[in-house]
């Protein structure tokens, strides 16, 4: 079996483990519908890179369907922008987010530069691996945003107006 394939079997089990472990019981709704919308951005981002030459995938699941990868594209990034936003750090001060986002980031760019550097499951052409963090950084905080916007926690019953107690 080569590096790449160890390397791809490898994110499947860490992230098949961690979305049990991880997203709590009573938030599975909400970690569903940030898992989909991610999976959303990311496919067609991934789409359009390799479409562009901005990057190569040389080993990947779906050879004949895709030039792009499945497990980075539709499971491991959307699990990791899944549970920054199920426990995005809102009502801290804006250091801890700060040392929050940085925390992500860089644990996405350094699997991004071993993948990168010793594996043929992502090659950059036209890219560079602080574009692809920074483009990371942007979808994270676009998801991010979108669950604020959607989860917002005002309940109200049916045919009351908006703030009557």
């Amino acid at each position: 079996m080569t590096v790449e394939r160890v390397v791809l079997i490898a994110v499947w089990a860490v992230c098949l483990l961690l979305i049990p472990l991880m997203i709590p019981r009573h938030r599975i709704r909400e970690a569903v519908l940030l898992f989909l919308f991610t999976q959303m951005i990311t496919w067609v981002m991934s789409l359009l890179f390799v479409e562009w030459r901005f990057i190569e995938n040389p080993i990947r699941e779906f050879p004949a369907a895709t030039q792009s990868n499945f497990t980075n594209n539709y499971l491991l990034l959307p699990l990791v922008s899944t549970l920054f936003s199920i426990y995005y750090p809102a009502q801290k001060p804006a250091s801890v987010r700060f040392l929050y986002h940085l925390r992500i980031v860089l644990a996405i760019g350094v699997y991004l530069a071993f993948v990168s550097s010793y594996t043929e499951i992502l090659n950059y052409v036209h890219f560079n691996i602080y574009a692809h963090i920074l483009v990371v950084w942007l979808v994270i905080n676009a998801v991010r945003s979108y669950a604020s916007y959607f989860f917002k926690k005002e309940i109200r019953k049916e045919g009351q107006p908006a703030g009557y107690e």
